[in-house]
């Protein structure tokens, strides 16, 4: 059983702090050209979503990428965490991230299948 935060297969989205990450860490840029490029590693740490939100250009290159990629995502079945400073915020059936008094979109990027793990601090959504 995978332990929490960890889910193979699946975004976990999970706020900084709370669960233990892998050693190994990337930034949301090079998590982008990794995923151009089919090169995302078995277990991953992806930080800076956060920051990221500020770049709309980014944001959406990243969430077309994810879309493109997810059939290879799902055949490798990695272990993705995407590491986010703020907190969760549920606004009807989706969730924000809430990070320096902004409220972000997390639907945006990983679309609608987002499901809250534990005490709300692990979200998870499907490649």
């Amino acid at each position: 059983m995978a332990g929490p935060g960890r889910i193979p297969g699946q975004y976990n989205i999970i706020l900084d702090g709370e669960y233990d990450t892998f050693d190994h860490q990337m930034p949301v840029e090079e998590f982008l050209q990794r995923l151009k490029n089919d090169d995302v590693p078995g277990e991953v740490s992806v930080v800076g979503l956060e920051e990221a939100f500020d770049d709309e250009e980014l944001v959406n290159e990243l969430a077309r990428e994810m879309d493109q990629r997810a059939d290879d995502l799902e055949y490798q079945s990695p272990t993705i965490q995407i590491v986010v400073k703020g907190s969760f915020h549920r606004q009807g059936k989706t969730y924000d991230l809430r990070y320096e008094g902004e409220l972000y979109s997390l639907q945006e990027i990983f679309g609608p299948q987002l499901e809250r793990r534990e005490q709300g601090d692990w979200i998870t959504s499907p490649f």
